[in-house]
């Protein structure tokens, strides 16, 4: 699986994506906020998907 490296400041901290976000972003942002990271690992191909959901 190939990831990308996401801000957790400007996805998880922003309400505005939550209804695009495919839950294993939205997971793998949750644990690194409460890890105290300032960046998550995700699924290439589910930020992807989220962003060509955002683009609509």
């Amino acid at each position: 699986m190939e990831t990308i490296e996401i801000k957790v400041s400007e996805y998880y901290d922003s309400r505005r994506y939550y209804a695009f976000m495919p839950e294993t972003v939205f997971d793998a942002l949750e644990v690194a906020f409460f890890d105290g990271r300032d960046t998550a690992l995700v699924s290439k191909a589910a930020f992807d998907e989220m962003q060509k959901e955002l683009g609509k």
